[in-house]
């Protein structure tokens, strides 16, 4: 599902922002993929704060930087829809009720860990949760294959190639992600730079 914002968005304030994220730090279970994809419910679809393609930028400004990239999310959004007080009342709101939740789920689970039948349903909930990766992901990477189709075929087919590419690299090689994030961004950088010239030559 893409987000073409044609609706009118929610009307913003600081309070609305802050339980925004209390309700998300409360039912992020599952870690960063079901936090990413309550993220995008709650400020793309419901509230329309930002764009899906605002937040795919987040994604790919985050995924490049060391530590958290959840805490990344939230000082981004919170800085772009309020500046310093968004960044603060975002990370208290995220973190607030996760710590909670988290403490009083680790005692539960510590005291009834050595059942077979809790293993069992925690089986089943890792594969929901690898579900919602999925969706979460496909989420993420929808806005960018729509702008780069809608630039043209060679621009489309070299995203793709980079996309497909990075993944068989990183499966098969295991290289470093780092090195990886490097190679395939001069890899693009010199793609476009060479379709962009290309154009130039073919409009004279």
């Amino acid at each position: 599902m893409i987000s073409t914002n044609k609706f009118k968005s929610d009307t913003f304030t600081i309070t609305k922002l802050f339980f925004t994220w209390l309700q998300i730090g409360f039912t992020s279970f599952g870690g960063g993929a079901t936090t990413q994809y309550l993220i995008q419910e709650q400020f793309i679809y419901k509230h329309k704060w930002i764009t899906d393609e605002e937040y795919a930028n987040i994604i790919g400004m985050c995924q490049i930087t060391p530590g958290m990239n959840i805490i990344a999310y939230t000082i981004l959004i919170g800085k772009k829809l309020a500046g310093g007080i968004g960044i603060f009342i975002s990370l208290v709101g995220l973190i607030l009720p996760s710590a909670a939740v988290t403490i009083v789920l680790t005692t539960i689970y510590t005291s009834i860990s050595k059942s077979s039948k809790v293993h069992s349903a925690l089986h089943a909930v890792f594969a929901a949760i690898f579900g919602i990766a999925l969706a979460t992901n496909w989420r993420n990477v929808q806005p960018i294959i729509i702008k780069n189709y809608k630039r043209g075929s060679m621009i489309f087919g070299v995203t793709i190639a980079i996309m497909i590419g990075s993944g068989a690299i990183y499966i098969f090689l295991n290289p470093s992600v780092i090195l990886l994030y490097v190679l395939g961004g001069l890899c693009g950088a010199a793609a476009y730079w060479y379709i962009s010239k290309k154009e130039v030559r073919v409009n004279k």
